[in-house]
């Protein structure tokens, strides 16, 4: 099972995100409610270990803080456009979060995260 930790996005900024689709020739566009926040890409993991992982998570404890988009990019794969992003502005309050799901992730038995 292929797994990630995401936020899910507001529903006002999903929708301005979706505004923003075109322009992009041969693109498919993923359907706004799938549009989140990614916090840490994990990857393929063994069946059985989700449960782990899952619990680990479920234990963070956050408030609710405000995010800002910053820009937009994309990441290419030999040359081609292979994926669209919209960039948030960094905030104490994300990097606490963001912290707080690596050490979960570690705790369960993960290695941690090495790229930036």
């Amino acid at each position: 099972m292929r797994l990630f930790v995401g936020i899910p996005l507001p529903e006002d900024v999903r929708a301005r995100l979706g505004e923003l689709k075109g322009g992009l020739q041969g693109a498919r566009w993923v359907r706004p409610e799938n549009l989140h926040l990614s916090l840490r890409f994990i990857g393929e993991v063994p069946g059985g270990d989700e449960a782990d992982i899952d619990q680990a998570l479920a234990a963070i404890e956050t408030p609710a803080f405000p995010l800002t988009l910053s820009e937009l990019g994309f990441f290419d794969r030999r040359g081609r456009v292979h994926a669209v992003w919209a960039g948030i502005e960094a905030s104490e309050p994300l990097m606490r979060l963001q912290g707080k799901v690596a050490a979960a992730l570690v705790r369960s038995g993960m290695e941690p995260e090495h790229r930036k």
